[in-house]
């Protein structure tokens, strides 16, 4: 390839590279993996073949997806994948889109988006094309290259899984996991979060083709390189977390003041997500600017996180195991504000119990999980 081309109509080598190396440092290879981490892209511009199904969904996370707004250069390598099976937004309807579905997926040469969840008590409540959602899921797994659930839904089943559970919603590893059809050399690799998010999609379809293979994932399927640490540890109101400031209740003066929503319900301390980091809508906002993280990566946050309004029992502020109104009372405001900020990445970024890594559980169809 000349030095001055570039695999994305439009876009020039220079800020294709740039991008590149802003997705090997994502991906946990480094700013010197940025060859590999292009060869990689150039080869997501020739057009591999990706089938996405949309099981129990809101449909939210293919929103997320056509909304990639940035890098710029994300957006145009998303439009150059070739989703050839998309069933709630493809040309093709009816007995035209299955047969292309199966063309592709008999072919063995794709890889596989999931979003929604399998319905398991009732395959019934969720078909398409006649088909139940556990049939489907048996099927294209076993053909596919490598598989990425997209979202919560797919992920954990997220609130279509909560109790009383009437359609059965599980994941999509569970579900296999359930019917002994999981591989280890084939994890499904999941992206938590509601809805899912775009560039997070990008850049683990970037590193199985880097790599050959999925990331390292933790115990309840998330890529360790996106999902190891706690939203809490990047949060920009961290500061007035350690400081004692807190919103008392919604819409008051604190509030204003953009203070902790710890007292409110606020679970990032407990919700292993890249949420602050890697934002949405191009990057400039994230939930905790507007309210509570509700720790929407977390599986069964529907049941085991309401209300979510409700504040931790399992969480102190405080900076090494000095209570937060002592930190607020001998620093003041912005000293306190200044020192908690600095220390998320010193030498007291212990002083906060970290919760441990997720367990593996037996998540029945109809469990709470």
């Amino acid at each position: 390839m000349a030095s001055d081309a570039s695999p994305i109509a439009g876009v020039s080598r220079r800020d294709f590279l740039k991008f590149c190396g802003w997705v090997a440092a994502m991906i946990g290879a480094g700013t010197g993996a940025t060859p590999e981490v292009a060869a990689a892209i150039e080869r997501l511009a020739k057009r591999p073949q990706v089938v996405w199904s949309s099981f129990q969904i809101c449909t939210g996370c293919a929103v997320q997806l056509l909304e990639c707004r940035t890098p710029p250069v994300a957006q145009l390598i998303l439009q150059q994948i070739s989703v050839e099976y998309q069933d709630n937004v493809m040309a093709a309807a009816g007995k035209q889109a299955e047969a292309q579905r199966e063309k592709i997926v008999n072919s063995g040469d794709f890889y596989w988006v999931a979003e929604g969840s399998i319905a398991t008590k009732d395959p019934g409540m969720m078909t398409i094309a006649g088909k139940p959602s556990t049939d489907i899921a048996l099927e294209i797994y076993s053909k596919a290259k490598a598989v990425i659930a997209t979202g919560s839904c797919s992920s954990y089943g997220n609130v279509q899984a909560s109790r009383p559970n009437p359609s059965g919603a599980m994941g999509l590893s569970d579900y296999l996991k359930q019917q002994g059809a999981l591989s280890a050399s084939k994890p499904v690799v999941n992206m938590p979060r509601c809805p899912g998010q775009a560039e997070d999609l990008v850049a683990a379809l970037v590193y199985i083709l880097v790599y050959g293979k999925a990331p390292e994932l933790d115990a309840v399927g998330r890529p360790k390189i996106f999902y190891g640490t706690l939203i809490h540890d990047h949060c920009e109101r961290r500061g007035h977390f350690d400081a004692g400031e807190f919103v008392e209740t919604f819409g008051d003066e604190a509030s204003a003041k953009e203070w902790c929503w710890y007292k409110v319900g606020c679970k990032g301390p407990q919700t292993f997500a890249p949420c602050p980091i890697n934002r949405w809508n191009g990057h400039l906002s994230w939930c905790v600017n507007n309210g509570p993280c509700i720790g929407c990566a977390e599986p069964g946050f529907w049941d085991n996180f309401t209300p979510f309004t409700s504040r931790s029992t399992t969480v102190a502020p405080g900076i090494g195991g000095v209570s937060a109104q002592t930190v607020g009372e001998v620093l003041g405001v912005a000293a306190a504000v200044g020192i908690g900020a600095h220390l998320i990445g010193s030498a007291a970024t212990g002083r906060l119990s970290h919760p441990p890594e997720p367990e593996p559980v037996d998540r029945g169809p109809n469990k709470a999980l």
